[in-house]
């Protein structure tokens, strides 16, 4: 690893870690290492030797770029052509950039484990951040470093699935379930401080799929996952406010945060019929939906349809609906087909945060969250990177 990779994957780690606390400084060390990934890619392009840097991830390039193809048409289908190459660049390019990065340019494993390791444990911290900020009645909900409490709650659908397999298989080592541990615990407590029902369900359907062929091999296992679900049942037996929360997530007669989401999804089904093929433009939902489709009975100003499928399939049509299928489908088989084949951790990994993304993304716009995907591409390249490795952090 020369010196530019391992400048590279400084700034990359910077960038990836501060990107939550300080949008300014991390778009600009998100924009200082792509100049540098550029400059590499001319490199080796000028050395002939670009088809020696994919290691096994072509299949992931090509459904990248067959995602990012069906998304063209919504830029020419909008009225404000600007305002949707402008979402196109940031949503099919710059946000997937980190997992170009690291699966072409960052392959020693020392400095790839440290980053890896490293934005985890800032991860846990960003939950305790949220945590303080409930204890010192900031805030009913804790968001952590920044953003909206749902950006750090999709960050912890996906980064906890990571820790579990970490924790639950042997091939890792012991400092590194240490470490885990101490994250997942923290991380935990982002979950019960930011509040979020959508995470909770997530969370509830993703982690006991991700640690069953692990836990039913184990008696002591067992016992101490039936501990772990009761202490965290007995948060929602004592304790009113998680109790009615809780209970909350099936209102759809007073609770308007269900209600709104069930009205806007309505709606944009007759967005969708509308304009069925390349959707009404990137980026230009929110324009439409106010103008044309905006239910008289809405209460909520919302940006968005809080959901990934719906969003695109309005803004990008069916075309534009099937890239992202093809996304999805292609990361979720070819991962379970190879941890069902191999047992290899890290196809689970990939699944497990994977599902959990695209699971919490039926509650909110996963897809949109620009910090929150750039993360989720960062720890999807450096799992890759390490399976292809054979390498156990």
């Amino acid at each position: 690893m020369n010196k530019i990779e391992k400048v590279l994957a400084v700034i990359v780690c910077l960038a990836v870690c501060v990107q939550r606390l300080s949008m300014a400084a991390g778009s600009i060390l998100w924009g200082v290492s792509i100049a540098v990934f550029l400059y590499l890619l001319y490199k080796h392009y000028r050395q002939n030797d670009l088809n020696n840097l994919s290691e096994n991830c072509n299949g992931y390039y090509k459904a990248f770029i067959i995602f990012a193809i069906c998304g063209i048409p919504a830029i020419f289908s909008s009225e404000y052509f600007g305002e949707s190459l402008h979402k196109f660049l940031e949503m099919y390019v710059y946000r997937v950039m980190p997992f170009f990065i690291v699966t072409l340019f960052i392959k020693d494993m020392k400095w790839l484990k440290n980053i890896f390791l490293i934005f985890l444990f800032v991860t846990g911290i960003d939950s305790i951040v949220a945590l303080a900020q409930v204890l010192l009645n900031m805030t009913s909900r804790g968001w952590g470093f920044g953003g909206h409490s749902l950006n750090l709650a999709s960050l912890l659908c996906v980064v906890i699935p990571i820790l579990l397999v970490v924790l639950l298989d042997d091939r890792f080592n012991k400092r590194t379930k240490l470490i885990c541990k101490l994250v997942i615990l923290f991380c935990i407590i982002g979950v019960f401080a930011g509040k979020s029902r959508g995470a909770w369900l997530t969370l509830a359907i993703v982690l006991p799929l991700v640690s069953y062929s692990y836990i039913i091999k184990s008696k002591k296992a067992i016992a101490g996952a039936l501990i772990v679900c009761l202490m965290i049942g007995s948060v929602f037996a004592v304790s009113d406010t998680y109790r009615n929360r809780l209970v909350s997530t099936i209102n759809i007669t007073t609770d308007y945060s269900n209600i709104d989401r069930l009205l806007i999804w309505e709606s944009t089904a007759n967005m969708v019929k509308d304009y069925p093929f390349f959707g009404v433009g990137l980026d230009q939902f929110k324009k439409v939906y106010d103008a044309e489709y905006k239910n008289p009975k809405h209460k909520q100003n919302l940006p968005h349809t809080h959901n990934n499928m719906v969003q695109i399939a309005a803004e990008s049509g069916l075309v534009g609906l099937f890239g992202f299928l093809y996304l999805a489908c292609y990361i979720f088989f070819k991962n379970f087909n190879e941890w069902r084949k191999t047992k290899n951790p890290y196809s689970l990994m990939i699944w497990g945060a994977w599902l959990g993304f695209m699971s919490f993304g039926m509650f909110d716009l996963t897809i949109d969250h620009s910090a929150i995907t750039k993360a989720m591409w960062f720890l999807f390249g450096c799992i890759l990177v390490f399976k292809n490795r054979k390498f156990y952090i």
